[in-house]
């Protein structure tokens, strides 16, 4: 399936058991912030620049005997992700590096081995129609260090990005799911909002009041 940039991503904070967790900050932006989802794309980050999704394929081990290959041995993929963005907002990005808020002094602290986990779907486009890569289950990190340098002729700019580790959801084992918005394409699908109830548990789709005829 050709695949045509990266439009936005969706991250959906998370505890333990994967379940939708409340945080002030992520219900300040974006499209699902009343929801407590943030939505990174071109108004909230100045846009997304990369999706990197890399250990897709599981390990093959052959297991030989009688000087031939007898079966081969499935593993689990080792599925990780760089997600980077052009400025995520300073509150939410210092969350997904696995800081805490300090009421006291201001700012985000790192004062403990803690991780920022939740859902991470990447979504870009094939022919018009969105397609998702959608992890339930993830823990963020910070790229290893920060390089900041002088600006000299052209500006020097360092943007926001990160390491997406998805683990398979403690629920039902669900490691990651592709979806296409195309009814035509996949007659199941039905809207974005539903796929996001299915993905992040907690999450809720908005409800349409129905119409009353006089």
């Amino acid at each position: 399936m050709e695949l045509n940039g990266f439009a936005r991503a969706i991250i959906a904070p998370e505890d333990d058991n994967a379940t939708l967790k409340s945080l002030d900050e992520f219900k300040k932006y974006g499209q699902y912030k009343t929801q407590g989802v943030f939505q990174a794309d071109l108004q909230t980050a100045k846009g997304t620049t990369q999706s990197n999704i890399t250990g897709m394929n599981p390990t093959i081990t052959k297991v030989y005997g009688s000087n031939t290959t007898a079966e081969s041995e499935v593993g689990v993929e080792n599925i990780s992700c760089t997600f980077a963005a052009n400025d995520m907002p300073f509150d939410i990005a210092s969350l997904m590096q696995g800081l805490v808020k300090d009421e006291t002094h201001g700012g985000y602290k790192r004062a403990d081995k803690r991780l920022f986990k939740g859902a991470y779907i990447a979504i870009s486009e094939n022919h018009g129609f969105p397609v998702y890569y959608a992890f339930p289950y993830c823990t963020f990190t910070p790229v290893s260090g920060l390089n900041m340098q002088t600006d000299a002729a052209s500006p020097v700019t360092v943007h926001d990005s990160f390491t997406v580790t998805p683990q398979a959801r403690p629920t039902d084992n669900l490691l990651y799911q592709i979806f296409v918005g195309d009814t035509d394409r996949d007659p199941a699908w039905k809207s974005e909002e539903e796929m996001l109830e299915y993905i992040i548990d907690g999450f809720q789709k908005a409800t349409t009041s129905p119409t009353l005829s006089h």
